[in-house]
């Protein structure tokens, strides 16, 4: 964020130079303050070499290739903030990237155009001479990391949020794929045609790319996948089985708890089977069948019971 009142956007690029090739992978935001004189931005020097010092700790590698704005094309105002960072960085940073904010309706390229400066620091750069250079994108294994954490499901499955968020982001990632592949055909057919011109240096790019992609045709691609089809298939199959069985232990376990319980009141029954007040073993048959016995407890108890009377 700038100190001053000017919403501009000033930041460096980070990456390698081999010759006149730059290679780009990081950033960082640049502070800087306004002139009170003719509104011109001027880069926070220690700032800028606080942050130099913090990457490089990080990223060893990589130095400052060249610094970025927004706007349409270099002005000269531009021009006086690359005259500053080329005094402060050694060597000079030689790219500067423009990003436009205003995006025209329907454009399928990206919002941003890179220059090279053709002066060391001097009058050239007070002057604004730039040239508009050609640049290419490569995907880096962080990138497709990303997108394949896009391509799985963030929600749960009772989350409509989370699944439209998903369904979404799957539907953005597969209509960009698909542009840049009807790109691709229709530069070849232009090729083919003869309205576009040849570019061997893209043409093997394409064919890289193309190497890369699955026969369909190979034997190898149907095993393989044949083989995920059955391990799909086998593990929806051993869920379904495992919840079945889920199932079938509950059932079981409310039999048995029913089962115990019958055999529970069949036994209380047999040991009373005339209830509290019935005559049952513990009641005034067995007292009567004493009584009535011949011989025995029940003999000695009738006769005692005659002497008595």
């Amino acid at each position: 964020m700038a100190n001053g009142t000017s919403p501009k956007l000033i930041g460096a690029l980070l990456g390698s130079q081999t010759g006149r090739e730059v290679s780009v992978v990081n950033s960082f935001e640049l502070i800087y303050t306004i002139d009170s004189d003719g509104g011109t931005p001027k880069i926070d020097e220690e700032f800028l070499a606080t942050r130099k010092d913090q990457f490089n700790q990080v990223f060893p590698t990589q130095s400052i290739v060249g610094w970025y704005t927004v706007g349409v094309a270099p002005t000269a105002q531009d021009a006086h903030i690359h005259n500053q960072l080329a005094n402060l960085i050694e060597p000079s940073p030689a790219a500067l990237v423009i990003f436009n904010p205003a995006i025209p309706q329907g454009t399928k390229q990206l919002p941003f155009t890179v220059f090279e400066s053709l002066g060391d620091g001097g009058e050239s750069e007070r002057e604004g001479k730039f040239v508009q250079v050609d640049y290419g994108i490569e995907t880096g294994e962080a990138e497709r990391i990303a997108v394949d954490g896009v391509a799985k499901e963030t929600g749960g499955d009772t989350d409509p949020t989370g699944q439209i968020a998903t369904l979404t982001s799957q539907r953005n990632a597969i209509a960009m794929l698909q542009e840049r592949v009807a790109v691709i055909v229709e530069y070849i057919s232009g090729v083919l045609n003869g309205t576009a011109k040849v570019d061997h240096n893209i043409l093997r790019q394409i064919s890289s790319l193309v190497a890369t992609l699955p026969v369909m045709d190979a034997d190898q691609f149907k095993e393989e996948l044949k083989t995920e089809y059955n391990d799909a298939q086998l593990t929806t199959y051993l869920t379904t089985l495992l919840g079945q069985l889920e199932a079938l232990v509950d059932v079981s376990i409310d039999a048995h708890a029913c089962a115990n319980e019958s055999q529970y009141s069949d036994k209380h029954f047999a040991l009373h089977p005339g209830g509290p007040s019935g005559e049952g073993d513990f009641g005034g048959t067995r007292s009567k069948g004493f009584m009535a016995a011949p011989g025995g407890f029940g003999g000695s108890r009738r006769r005692g019971g005659g002497r008595h009377r």
